[in-house]
């Protein structure tokens, strides 16, 4: 899969079907756009092209105003494994934020990504002030031979899929339905860092990690997880918040991984948030802390 970022390509690509959208999170509606979008390339023999914002438009005019549930790195690798050939991951910046809407089609996806077709979400803007939509698009496509694919809205269980409503899942601590929206669990990828090794003291060892600040924050509290290391995995618990009994303000997931016994620093893991145990509290001492640690360590042995 090739991967473009911060530029375009200085030519013209050859003819491809190519998918549209933010795809923050690569949800199952997500999917669902770029599965078409697959089928109709391997009919017609054409590579795979999805275009995508690194971050949600919005954030460029109010920075950091809606949290990622996915950031470059893992929508590359959800990428790769629904086979696309070619991924455009782009930052939106004013050249974008004012190209008129038929600007952006005939420059961008007709003389640089070469359209033979594309496939979209119902509710796909594109275009200064996003006053493009596929009303627009459906007739551009139409006067210049190109095909076009517009999919309705999905909905699970009454449920609009939505990245809106994973991030309000995950914020409430709602596990369940984020993975069911997701259609696999929310996660945090990150680097395992040095802690204040607290947990040593209780009698096991931690992984920390801290959260990115661009990252879409779980709800604070106690959670029962799945952590891959490298390409083992391994049940666990996590503690996602500040840590207010030892007076931290560092926002971390502290997770205990069972069955594991290795040295971590400096490794990446990949924590898979499965069930929201409780919220995070401050104990009157550590001798508190200690004793409700191995209560949940209990609770979600069984449960695993």
């Amino acid at each position: 899969m090739k991967t473009y970022t911060s530029t375009y390509p200085r030519a013209a690509l050859s003819p491809s079907v190519v998918a549209l959208g933010c795809f923050d999170g690569i949800h199952i509606g997500h999917a669902r756009v770029i599965s078409l979008a697959k089928k109709i390339a391997d009919e017609r023999a054409l590579p795979l092209t999805v275009w995508s914002f690194a971050e949600p438009p919005k954030n460029y005019f109010a920075p950091d105003s809606v949290p990622l549930l996915t950031d470059t790195n893992e929508k590359r690798t959800l990428m790769k494994a629904l086979s696309v050939d070619r991924f455009f991951c782009v930052s939106f910046n004013e050249k974008i934020a004012s190209m008129p809407p038929e600007k952006f089609f005939f420059d961008i996806l007709l003389k640089k990504i070469n359209a033979a077709h594309i496939v979209c979400g119902f509710n796909f803007n594109f275009g200064a002030r996003g006053a493009g939509n596929t009303a627009l698009l459906e007739r551009l496509c139409r006067e210049n031979g190109i095909g076009l694919s517009v999919l309705d809205a999905v909905t699970l269980d009454g449920i609009s899929v939505s990245s809106s409503a994973i991030r309000k899942a995950i914020s409430e601590g709602d596990t369940a339905l984020a993975e069911k929206l997701l259609g696999r669990p929310y996660s945090l990828r990150e680097k395992v860092v040095n802690g204040q090794h607290l947990a040593r003291k209780f009698g096991f060892s931690t992984a920390n990690q801290i959260f990115p600040h661009k990252k879409a924050l779980l709800r604070y509290g106690v959670y029962r997880v799945r952590v891959k290391v490298g390409k083992k995995t391994f049940n666990g618990i996590s503690n996602v918040g500040i840590r207010p009994t030892v007076n931290t303000s560092l926002l971390c997931a502290e997770t205990h991984i069972f069955d594991f016994d290795g040295d971590l620093y400096g490794k990446y893991i990949t924590v898979e948030f499965l069930e929201f145990i409780r919220p995070e509290q401050k104990f009157e001492s550590l001798e508190a802390l200690e004793t409700q640690i191995k209560k949940d360590i209990e609770y979600v042995r069984k449960h695993s």
